[in-house]
């Protein structure tokens, strides 16, 4: 702490004897990665730390009143003002929770299958308004397009209730092409004819991801890899999977409350199917993707745009591709939740202020939740 006190001071003084010029200068310097000047490289280290010592105070709080326990990323404008892991990973063995561990994201997954989707689109193998059925052989709903599986506005049964009916070996895990295979063959009744409604599925990004292996020829996780993970090094990502349940080291492990502390939370059949969840990630790797769309290195800037356009008429909180949307007037908030086998994980990003909050835990519990609307307030303000 003194230390910290001394920069900031010994930054107000030289601060203070820098022309105007020179101070607006430092100003603009700060919004990148690498401040140009020793001026600018004083203020930077010295606006850093000062909201790094509030944001440790803020969540080392949660975590001692154990409403956090997990990772969290803290950015803003291109630079990473704080990144922590709180509590343990696996608690047989000990390991503490790092910014590199991998966490099940859960429905946050579906923020990168559609952005598997968006690149297919760039590389002209799709396009938004193509019907489901043009790429998928039998699929038996006419009129449903990908768009309408992207914004969740197919009105598909879920896969979770149809797999209780026709799925009888429980011990064998449920694979997207088994559930492709179910709506082909079995036909469940969609709620509403699509476009005309507006649905929370995870049917849509299992689709998707069945759409993706069609057109790459690739399996769902090694399309991953190779187009997003690899490229921007995110080095503890994989798509987890129980057909082919891929080996994920350090990852961590999802834990519920029981009598006698915490116990982990158990997978079944549903656990092979992905798009819909699945993705392991840390907050490391998700800063690098948090980065990336900002800098359109993966996805143009035309493409992007069309991801975040309000996808489900006039509602407050809106969906687009592969991201929730929260809209207050002009104001338009990206974000994505997950919930999942103990697991439960926040992305927020605000377009206007350019900062971004990543929230991964491990122990889901209720009655001890955080709001992470508020905790992104309360980030803000800090």
């Amino acid at each position: 702490m003194t230390l910290r006190i001394g920069v900031v001071l010994i930054t107000t003084v030289l601060l203070s004897l820098l022309p105007e010029t020179g101070f607006q200068h430092s100003q603009a310097s700060v919004a990148g990665n690498s401040p140009d000047s020793l001026w600018a490289q004083w203020e930077h280290v010295s606006l850093r730390l000062m909201k790094e010592d509030g944001l440790s105070e803020y969540f080392e709080k949660l975590h001692q009143d154990r409403r956090f326990n997990g990772a969290v990323s803290v950015s803003q404008k291109g630079i990473l003002l704080y990144e922590k892991g709180f509590g343990l990973a696996n608690e047989k063995t000990g390991q503490a929770i790092t910014p590199d561990t991998p966490f099940q994201l859960a429905s946050m997954s579906k923020m990168f299958t559609a952005t598997a989707i968006m690149l297919l689109y760039q590389e002209g193998k799709l396009d938004f308004d193509d019907e489901v059925s043009q790429h998928l052989p039998g699929w038996p709903y006419e009129g449903m397009t990908i768009r309408h599986l992207l914004n969740h506005r197919s009105g598909l049964a879920r896969y979770e209730a149809v797999s209780s009916w026709y799925w009888k070996n429980y011990r064998e895990p449920l694979s997207n092409t088994d559930v492709l295979n179910q709506y082909i063959k079995y036909k469940p009744v969609i709620f509403f004819t699509p476009g005309n409604g507006f649905n929370y599925c995870n049917s849509n990004y299992v689709i998707l991801a069945c759409i993706v292996e069609k057109l790459s020829g690739m399996p769902f996780a090694e399309f991953m890899a190779s187009r997003v993970f690899q490229p921007l090094c995110m080095d503890h990502s994989v798509i987890y999977s129980r057909v082919n349940d891929p080996e994920i080291p350090g990852k961590a492990i999802g834990y519920k409350p029981g009598r006698r502390g915490y116990y982990p939370a158990e997978g079944d059949y549903l656990d092979g199917v992905v798009g819909d969840k699945g993705l392991y990630a840390s907050v490391r790797d998700i800063e690098k993707f948090d980065a990336a769309l900002s800098s359109y290195v993966l996805l143009h800037p035309s493409t992007l745009e069309k991801a975040f356009e309000p996808g489900s008429g006039g509602r407050t909180y809106n969906y687009g591709f592969g991201w929730r949307l929260k809209l207050s007037g002009d104001q338009k908030i990206i974000y994505h939740f997950g919930w999942w086998r103990g697991f439960r994980t926040c992305y927020i990003h605000d377009p206007e202020s350019e900062r971004t909050l990543v929230i991964l835990t491990n122990r889901d519990e209720p009655g001890f939740y955080v709001d992470y609307w508020d905790v992104f307030d309360a980030v803000s303000s800090i």
